[in-house]
């Protein structure tokens, strides 16, 4: 088939001018590529360790605003299984254009979706079939625009803009034809429900979400809601269910594959446009959200809105020197960081209740609630990262946490489609908060710390365990120090991996220390100060690593420090070792004296068995610096992003977890990492680029900026001396020298 040449060189054009070849400064958008990590991880660290679908990057090119509420991807896969992403780079072709509630770089699952195709020739319903090539040179991908032309019958150029709640679409012909634009709920259940509404010229309709890992397959309480309008009247209208055209028919529901169409006739280059709303609480609020939001028919206007948000947000870090490449490294990693968790709450503030009681809430006026937090991940340094950058919004993550408490009764593990999971280890709503709090922000602590308490203290029994509320393996916990294999933890997704629920327990329980002690709670305090130490109690002095034990204190007989244990998650005995962020200097006193803790660190990257692709190992490289080796994690961790780290699809090392490993990425190339949650420190590295500069908001940050800067043209060297505000300090970095705001200088 041959393509019009005047129309592909429009498409062409605009992949100049907005793919990244533009070179002011202040539009640092065109730095971020948002198909970076939609393939196959290709670092050779990820490739080594990997397993399955953890090899798949899994993020996708996200059309949103900050946070936002829904995102717009182009879609390669049709389900909302678990661990399949909508979109991967390569893909057979385009099956449509997707309202997404995807977590990106994650192996859960897609809901409340629906998906949006233009069609040329006679009505194709199934995925598989609607499916059509696309011409990969006319691709273009930036946070608040995407377009492609489908070699359909007759091409068809699709452009995607959108907000926070809303989409807005355009579809442009080069021939006279007939097009129908095709809707589905994207209902894997069999239980969506579609309407055309000729008189209000809309589709509308909703996916009910379902619960995965706790109640797997149990309705969640809530729905994806949205609401397309068409600019143009239509011309004809229909409802199909699965290959068969009810035409005339104006609704449908409670059945598999089930969709409508808007029908039209078009003449050479005209133009379809149309505008969705979403919302999780109502057909009605999605479309309030689409008024509110995009109240006209300018798609530019839309665009250059969206592009401004961006923009403003990517400020917030400004580099200087280094290399090119790295530009899109950075503003990419940052993009990633900015998508979860999401928008929840409509524009008026109303929300779906937590926990599938289906009554709807609604928070302040001027506040946003979120919710899909892939905790055990973005603790470490995505939500650190989003405290520097868009410090108002953290705070109400911080509070709808505390929210979710409220209307659940416990402090959720991994708070997912509105519900509670359980699906990973730990306790990291508390560490998160904790760490919030300790930091200075926001937190109404009176609410807030009966439920954090609650997590640490007491155990979770009968429906409430099993519906996924309060740690697992608590009763053990409270009575060994430790969780014994006896004990195989069975109501979770994750069972058993007992020794590594034992370090993380301890690891947030010196968080909770902390935060008992700035709020008075004195006894609380010294309990969980000495559960801070249980860490101590999985460490098996002879092998040196921690290690599954029983309740008679015998330690397990498979131990292999090279190879996955079923007492640890996702990881090997080498790897574990390290986990205990909140105590480096004691951990290395039960592994020996200096020399030995440097041997020890030195063969887990020598030998290759560092796995950079999982989190618990983010913080490794920079426990050099607690060894004074300043200049080994400043190697190890440049060496890291220079093989890990690149500019295709599958540039990210593994699972992007909602952007923990864009947001490792980030920290390392400004020079520092948050490695232990309520300690208010960050350990320091060095830059990749000359000068980066925080731009940071006055309200939380007093002295309003902050500037790293180093003067050697190879940003990838190693600096023995690092000065803050002219004053020598040691590799390490105060939260509170950030808040005042200052300078930051690398040299030798």
């Amino acid at each position: 088939m041959k393509t019009n040449n005047l129309f592909l060189s429009v498409a062409l054009t605009t992949l100049f001018l907005f793919s990244g070849c533009q070179k002011k400064a202040e539009n640092l958008v065109q730095f971020v590529n948002p198909l970076i990590g939609t393939g196959l991880s290709s670092g050779p660290n990820a490739v080594k360790h990997s397993q399955g679908s953890e090899a798949w990057v899994q993020d996708i090119p996200a059309v949103s605003t900050p946070f936002g509420m829904t995102q717009w991807t182009p879609q390669t896969r049709d389900t909302e299984a678990k661990c399949i992403s909508p979109y991967y780079f390569g893909g057979k072709g385009i099956q449509g254009f997707r309202g997404s509630h995807w977590l990106g770089g994650s192996c859960t699952q897609d809901y409340g979706s629906f998906t949006i195709m233009p069609e040329t020739g006679y009505l194709k319903t199934f995925a598989t079939d609607r499916m059509c090539d696309y011409n990969k040179e006319s691709e273009v991908s930036t946070p608040a625009y995407y377009s492609c032309l489908l070699m359909q019958q007759n091409l068809i150029f699709v452009e995607i803009t959108g907000t926070a709640r809303s989409g807005f679409f355009r579809f442009s012909y080069i021939e006279n034809t007939d097009v129908k634009i095709v809707i589905t709920p994207n209902s894997d259940e069999g239980q969506g429900y579609i309407k055309v509404d000729p008189e209000k010229n809309e589709i509308y309709g909703y996916n009910p979400v379902h619960r995965i890992y706790q109640g797997w397959g149990q309705p969640a309480g809530f729905s994806g809601y949205f609401v397309v309008r068409f600019e143009k009247p239509m011309d004809n209208f229909g409802c199909y269910v699965q290959m068969e055209d009810h035409k005339k028919e104006t609704e449908i529901s409670g059945k598999p594959d089930i969709g409508a169409y808007a029908a039209f006739q078009v003449k050479k280059d005209d133009v379809i446009q149309a505008k969705v709303g979403t919302s999780f609480t109502s057909i009605e609020a999605a479309r309030a959200n689409l008024d509110a939001e995009i109240p006209h028919w300018d798609f530019k206007k839309t665009r250059a809105e969206t592009e401004q948000i961006w923009n403003e947000t990517l400020n917030t870090i400004q580099l200087k020197g280094g290399k090119k490449e790295d530009y899109t490294n950075f503003y990419t990693a940052l993009y990633h960081s900015m998508l979860y968790p999401r928008t929840f709450s409509d524009v008026d503030g109303s929300y779906p209740s937590f926990d599938g009681n289906k009554s709807i809430q609604k928070i302040e006026k001027g506040h946003v609630y979120y919710d899909d937090f892939s905790l055990w991940d973005t603790f470490r340094a995505q939500l650190p990262l989003v405290s520097l950058i868009a410090p108002d919004k953290y705070e109400d993550m911080m509070k709808s946490l505390v929210l979710k408490a409220e209307q659940g009764g416990w402090l959720p593990i991994f708070p997912m489609w509105n519900s509670y999971t359980s699906a990973m280890v730990g306790d990291h709503a508390n560490t998160a908060l904790g760490d919030a709090y300790l930091k200075g922000f926001d937190i109404n602590i009176d609410k807030a710390y009966p439920y954090m308490r609650k997590n640490a203290l007491e155990v979770s029994e009968g429906e409430d365990f099993k519906n996924g509320k309060g740690r697992r393996g608590m009763k053990s916990y409270l009575q060994y120090g430790y969780i014994p294999l006896e004990d195989s933890i069975k109501e979770a997704f994750h069972k058993n991996e007992q020794t590594s629920r034992t370090l993380e327990y301890s690891m947030t329980d010196f968080v909770l220390s902390k935060v008992a002690e700035k709020y008075g709670k004195t006894e609380d305090a010294q309990i969980l100060a000495k559960h801070a130490k249980n860490y101590q109690l999985v460490f098996d002095n002879e092998t040196k690593s921690m290690r599954g034990r029983h309740i008679d204190g015998t330690w397990s007989s498979d131990y292999n420090p090279t190879a996955r244990a079923s007492y640890l998650t996702e990881g090997t005995p080498m790897q574990h070792l390290w986990f205990v962020p909140q105590d480096i200097p004691g951990l290395f006193d039960l592994i020996g004296d200096k020399k030995q803790v440097h041997d020890k660190l030195d063969e887990l990257f020598s030998t290759d068995e560092y796995w950079h692709a999982n989190e618990p190992c983010h913080h490794i490289p920079y426990l050099y610096n607690f060894l004074g080796d300043y200049a080994a994690t400043q190697k190890t961790v440049k060496n890291i992003m220079a093989s890990e780290y690149n500019n295709f699809d599958g540039g990210i090392p593994g699972n992007d977890d909602s952007g923990q490993m864009s947001a490792w990425y980030a920290f390392s190339a400004m020079g520092f990492y948050p490695v232990s949650p309520g300690s208010g420190e960050y350990q320091v590295s060095s830059p990749v680029f000359n000068e980066i500069k925080l731009n940071l908001n006055p309200k939380y940050y007093p002295g309003g900026k902050f500037t790293i800067t180093q003067s050697d043209p190879d940003t990838y060297k190693t600096f023995s001396k690092v000065e803050l505000n002219g004053t020598e300090i040691p590799f390490v970095l105060k939260h509170e020298d950030i808040r005042k705001g200052g300078k930051l200088k690398f040299s030798n």
